[in-house]
């Protein structure tokens, strides 16, 4: 016999502590209805074909948060496109040809502002309706809160794009991602005393260009970087590239081995000051000095918790 699903949906972008809480409440129902707790997402935001100029950015790529979803405890993820013909989708066929015909659910969670079917008509009210005609339960999860303030994609992608990531990582629990490709450089922070791996961002909400202490790649190796232009050494930069000095205990800078072309996250975690132009490399060289004691500051606290 086929076990019922417990579904979640949303587009979790993020996966925010309102997330989390929306997916621990899954997988605690999942297993009191000896159910297969699934999250049900979108390859994108609605938005971003329904009103272009309204689409927010991405928080993260997509393929992150479909993993971090994973370890969150959903035995499967459904990731669904969103096409022109899924938007046409009424709110009463959605339900009927997905949630029941192809999962079968048995309960579906989800947050209070949920929508859904074509004009984004559905609603908890209908939701509740169409559950009851077709024979599932549907439980409603309360916003969360961080120090009494309602966790949002909304407010965690407003501050990040002020620069204020340390707060955004308290609303996220994790911190902030950026992920890029590694790329060659010019070698100038070299000879200035300050090798870097120089990183071409590809996915994830980048914060104002500046300088910020930051953890690289999977081994979370403490850093300090500078997202920018590099308006001291570069006259015609067009993308901004992040310049990522890693820091080793000893307070020696061995950067680990950069592969061009590899893929690396980085882990934004404080911001320190804003980029600008300096009038040479001696004011630059003396800029970074400061930079990375500030940033040592900041590194020894204990960091936020690991995105996987």
């Amino acid at each position: 016999m086929k076990k019922p699903v417990v579904a979640a949906i949303g587009v979790f972008d993020g996966v925010h502590l309102g997330h989390q809480a929306l997916l621990n409440a899954t997988v605690r129902r999942a297993r009191a209805l000896k159910a297969v707790p699934v999250a049900v997402t979108f390859d994108r935001h609605p938005l971003s074909l329904l009103s272009t100029h309204a689409a927010p950015p991405g928080l993260m790529p997509r393929h992150l948060s479909v993993e971090k979803l994973r370890l969150s405890g959903m035995k499967r993820v459904v990731v669904l496109p969103f096409t022109r013909r899924l938007a046409r989708t009424t709110a009463e066929d959605f339900v009927r040809s997905f949630l029941v015909r192809r999962l079968g659910v048995s309960e579906v969670i989800t947050g209070k502002d949920f929508r859904f079917g074509r004009g984004g008509r559905g609603d908890i009210r209908l939701l509740r309706r169409l559950g009851k005609a077709h024979g599932f339960n549907v439980r409603v999860v309360p916003p969360a809160r961080s120090d009494k303030t309602v966790v949002s994609s909304t407010l965690v992608r407003r501050l990040i794009m002020r620069g204020e990531v340390l707060r955004a990582s308290r609303l996220l629990g994790h911190a902030h991602l950026v992920e890029g490709r590694i790329v060659h450089g010019r070698k100038l922070a070299r000879k200035l005393g300050f090798p870097t791996i120089n990183i071409h961002p590809t996915g994830g909400l980048l914060p104002p260009n500046g300088v910020y202490a930051v953890l690289l790649g999977t081994r979370r190796i403490p850093g300090v970087a500078n997202l920018g232009l590099r308006p001291t050494v570069e006259k015609h930069a067009r993308f901004p590239l992040l310049e990522v000095h890693c820091l080793a205990p000893s307070g020696q800078t061995r950067p680990p081995r950069a592969v061009p072309g590899s893929l690396i996250r980085t882990e934004i975690l404080a911001f320190l000051r804003p980029e600008r132009k300096f009038s040479g490399t001696a004011e630059l060289a003396g800029a970074v000095r400061r930079d990375i004691t500030i940033a040592r500051r900041i590194l020894h606290r204990p960091p936020p918790p690991p995105f996987f």
